[in-house]
């Protein structure tokens, strides 16, 4: 038989001798400073360089891009009133335009994943679970910025007693209500990107729902110029079309837009697991409006 690699046996003549050998040898790896001839089979393996793949694995990746506050404030022309709050949901750290705690916007359609998320919250908190139907009318809510049903989900939940929830639930500090007229509902910067947060971890909706609330703000469809009713209005645009890609595969968007005598009153909410952003403006188009909250999204995109 021949002998296991790396090991010598000794061959004796004699009994005596393979017994001796026997005792001394057996189960001793050969060092490799042994100073007989080695043949092929007994010869020392070198240390193979490392792989590719444990190349990869010892090099870290390097960082994506993520959202930082910019070096210089950020500017938008033609605006009668801008704003805007980063809030970095890992620490609680808030940035944002030096007014983004004072100057408020009407939230227009921005509220509607509020109206569903607490409808959805209260009826697993009485055990309840909503019809398929119930589900279908949410979902277009947010998906298509359905104003019917969101009027009809606002007064099921009480009419006024649904935003005093949100004030509430999510701890806004600023929230001013209209009475009757959840779109005009004003909201700041600051409490605005609370608001995204809320949603995002499980105080708006509870955790039965909070990842279909988050999952039907990722399916908002429709471009500035899909205003084709009261039920389907566009509002995908924005915040999502100033990120990279790694980054808007992650969010989820819900804009709030409607337009008055001092222009459009326009917001642009977007929340990633890392953080939630908002922009408001009051502009003379819609397009503008979209296209500003595009812009302040590109500044402040950190690439590394």
């Amino acid at each position: 038989m021949p002998a296991p690699s790396r090991r010598g046996a000794v061959v004796a003549t004699t009994l005596a001798l393979v017994v001796a050998a026997t005792a001394l040898f057996v189960a001793v790896r050969r060092p490799t400073a042994f100073a007989g001839r080695l043949g092929p089979r007994d010869a020392p393996v070198p240390e193979a360089a490392p792989s590719d793949a444990v190349r990869a694995e010892a090099t870290p990746e390097p960082p994506g891009p993520r959202l930082a506050a910019p070096a210089r404030p950020i500017r938008i022309q033609n605006s009668t009133l801008f704003g805007w709050a980063l809030l970095d949901r890992l620490s609680g750290q808030m940035t944002g335009s030096p007014n983004s705690g004072r100057v408020s916007n009407t939230v227009e359609s921005m509220i509607k994943p509020w109206i569903a998320a607490d409808h959805l919250r209260r009826l697993a908190d009485d055990g309840r679970r909503p019809s398929s139907g119930a589900l279908n009318e949410l979902y277009k809510m947010i998906v298509d910025s359905n104003d019917p049903a969101a009027e009809k989900y606002f007064q099921i939940g009480g009419g006024d007693a649904v935003t005093r929830r949100l004030l509430t639930v999510c701890g806004l500090d600023r929230l001013r209500i209209k009475a009757t007229l959840w779109s005009q509902t004003e909201m700041t910067p600051q409490d605005a990107a609370r608001y995204g947060h809320c949603l995002a971890d499980g105080r708006a909706a509870g955790p039965k729902w909070t990842a279909w609330i988050l999952d039907a703000m990722t399916k908002v469809r429709g471009g500035v110029e899909d205003q084709i009713s009261g039920s389907v209005q566009g509002g995908r645009w924005g915040i999502i079309d100033g990120l990279p890609r790694e980054l808007a595969a992650e969010v989820s968007i819900k804009n709030g837009w409607t337009s008055y005598v001092d222009g459009w009153h326009v917001n642009c909410l977007a929340v990633h697991p890392e953080w939630s952003l908002v922009v408001m403006l009051r502009m003379g188009t819609l397009r503008a409006a979209a296209e500003a909250c595009e812009d302040v999204a590109e500044v402040l995109v950190v690439n590394g």
